[in-house]
């Protein structure tokens, strides 16, 4: 549990010198160095999921393949072993659910710990690297201000990224993920990221507004390649982005979207645009 919780350091550089040779006129002595680099195993996913896993496995015995030798151990099945144990079958039977209890008792702590690694720490880790990618929305308007380039037709490089330390990990420990945790810590992951994606797209919208606003009264906007203006570019790759943004959760991550408020709203942000996109189709055609 202090692993777990980061209360325990691992590693760190440590110098240890030895006496040799007592015979030899002068003492001999041997420095060994070690150098391992301090870390707290909780700071990676990976190693909490297999750590988990394993603690998974050892629940599972101590509830069960423990329980059931120790049982048969202490009070054997058949007549004739139990009387070589010298014990009443009263006995017997107290001293099985006695060792029943005290494994009970040892692997109860298992199960919550578990639950809060999941459920806590690799969602939060998780959940941290997904939203790095996020900064690159702020460019998005960048791309399109000023600089006549065509509408945009897909969606922005960074978007790919966005779910992809949580796609890996999937991958990586879908086999190894203690079946009562089930898959709600995607969606958690994934909930989280859709919330700060959305407050970010959100921003970036009313950014575009305001500048809009200013140049209707400068008398100043332009109508740029494939007839619109900066910010209507900026409104179309971001609704670009949502549609593979959510391809990438259902799809990619077999999650339902219903439900998922990040999700939600951003398409009630960037639904605006679904008639500038319907109309670059249209001049597809």
């Amino acid at each position: 549990r202090e692993g777990l919780e980061g209360q325990i350091e691992f590693g760190g550089s440590e110098k240890r010198s030895e006496g040799m040779d007592e015979s030899a006129s002068t003492a001999i002595t041997l420095e060994t160095i070690v150098d391992i680099p301090a870390y707290h195993w909780n700071e990676r996913v990976e190693d909490i999921a297999v750590v988990t896993w394993e603690l998974t496995i050892l629940d599972t015995c101590m509830s069960h393949d423990y329980l059931d030798a120790i049982a048969t151990t202490v009070c054997p099945p058949d007549n004739e072993s139990r009387q070589s144990t010298h014990n009443s079958t009263s006995e017997l039977d107290e001293m099985k659910l006695v060792a029943s209890e005290v494994l009970m008792k040892s692997s109860r702590g298992i199960s919550p710990l578990v639950s809060h690694s999941w459920n806590t720490l690799i969602v939060d880790n998780l959940t941290s690297q997904c939203c790095a990618p996020l900064a690159a929305v702020k460019g998005v308007a960048a791309t399109y201000r000023m600089t006549n380039r065509p509408p945009p037709t897909q969606a922005s490089p960074f978007v790919g990224t966005i779910l992809r330390p949580l796609k890996e990990f999937d991958t990586a420990y879908a086999s190894r993920t203690p079946p009562q945790i089930g898959d709600n810590w995607k969606r958690q992951v994934i909930s989280a990221v859709a919330d700060k994606y959305s407050l970010a797209v959100e921003e970036l919208i009313a950014t575009v507004k305001r500048t809009e606003e200013a140049l209707k009264s400068r008398k100043t906007r332009r109508m740029m390649a494939g007839g619109m203006s900066d910010g209507e570019k900026v409104k179309l790759q971001l609704y670009l982005d949502h549609r593979e943004f959510k391809s990438h959760v259902v799809e990619g991550l077999g999650v339902d979207a219903e439900g998922i408020g990040g999700l939600v709203k951003l398409g009630e942000l960037t639904e605006e645009a679904e008639s500038l996109f319907l109309r670059t189709q249209e001049k597809k055609l």
